[in-house]
């Protein structure tokens, strides 16, 4: 009876946006051709989401500096994750050919499920001590999974500007995910 209540009562935007993630997810695991702007979608949404979290906490000073060392390390590891996949190829139109990959669909189910789980455990717990750390916790695993999109995602821009022989600093990642796919770059 307990997993039914805390299923009823998650409310219909975690499901709607358990649907989206999916979808982009699945997507992902076809080669296709991306909008660089689009494909900062699902780093943006875990962003926001572990901000969110945030919002409110007790500890606001602690919890954000344990969301900006997880979002460090997970930056970090999110990098070094879009090493070992195959480099997506930059169109002459400026869009990303990006090769598919189970690995986005992988990060997003298990950053779901977690948060998802953390976010029951803090509601069904009524020791407030016990509810800071879990809060702490979150704070920092919502840093590490919105660092570990963040990381994979510039990496992979950076692997795909290096591959057209084009520089990969702050600012030419900057251009590539302002441009308009068609527009001169």
């Amino acid at each position: 009876m307990l997993i039914y209540e805390i299923l009823s009562h998650t409310p219909i935007w975690v499901w709607a946006l358990l649907a989206f993630l999916i979808y982009r997810g699945v997507n992902a695991m076809q080669p296709r051709e991306v909008a660089p702007i689009r494909a900062l979608i699902i780093p943006l949404v875990f962003l926001v989401w572990g901000l969110s979290g945030l919002v409110g906490a007790h500890g606001l000073g602690l919890d954000l500096a344990l969301f900006v060392a997880g979002a460090a390390a997970g930056y970090a590891a999110g990098g070094a994750l879009a090493m070992v996949t195959p480099a997506p190829g930059l169109t002459p139109s400026g869009m990303l050919a990006m090769p598919g990959s189970p690995i986005p669909l992988a990060m997003i189910l298990a950053a779901f499920i977690v948060k998802y789980v953390g976010n029951v455990t803090l509601a069904v717990t009524p020791d407030p001590a016990t509810q800071a750390e879990i809060a702490g916790a979150l704070a920092l695993i919502g840093g590490g999974f919105a660092g570990l999109f963040w990381g994979r995602t510039l990496a992979l821009f950076r692997r795909a500007l290096l591959g057209a022989g084009r520089s990969a600093d702050w600012a030419a990642l900057s251009r590539l995910a302002l441009a308009r796919p068609g527009a001169a770059p």
